[in-house]
């Protein structure tokens, strides 16, 4: 049970750190999805996954990715909502409070949105896949998303 624990945080972990370095929201290019979904299926090829678990795990790519445009725009929205809330010389905070409420709503279904892909993912993988997965990853997260110093 403590070792499980220990897993799904540390899968937590590296989705948050994917979550802090992602580019800023409507920034993030089609190119850098295409090549995302790209390293998935080559890593999945290499972890020689089951044809059908693999179908599963593309599926399931492409459902929370369809989910997430949605969730990104009223996200985009939000943000945009409350600028333009602060921006007035005397801002209500009535609403401000309800567009920050708003606000954070969107960023917890935006986090939980790739919290529960990565769930889906692992419960069709076994604890080795698992972790070469994750590792692939997190490989692939520092390669594209850090800055080179």
């Amino acid at each position: 049970m403590k070792g499980r624990l220990i897993f799904k945080l540390g899968a937590l972990t590296t989705i948050l750190s994917f979550l802090l370095v992602f580019p800023a929201l409507g920034q993030v290019t089609e190119d850098l999805g295409k090549k995302l979904s790209e390293f998935k299926a080559k890593t999945l090829k290499e972890l020689k996954i089951a044809p059908d678990k693999e179908k599963a795990l593309l599926a399931a790519e492409e459902k929370y990715g369809d989910a997430r445009q949605q969730i990104v725009a009223t996200l985009k929205k939000s943000k945009e909502d409350l600028q333009a809330a602060l921006a007035v010389a005397n801002p209500d905070e009535a609403k401000i409070k309800e567009l920050v409420k708003t606000f954070i709503a969107a960023q917890h279904n935006l986090f939980n949105s790739f919290k529960d892909e990565l769930n889906e993912e692992m419960a069709l993988m076994s604890p080795l896949q698992q972790g070469k997965y994750l590792m692939a990853m997190e490989r692939w997260r520092q390669d594209m998303c850090l800055p080179v110093h």
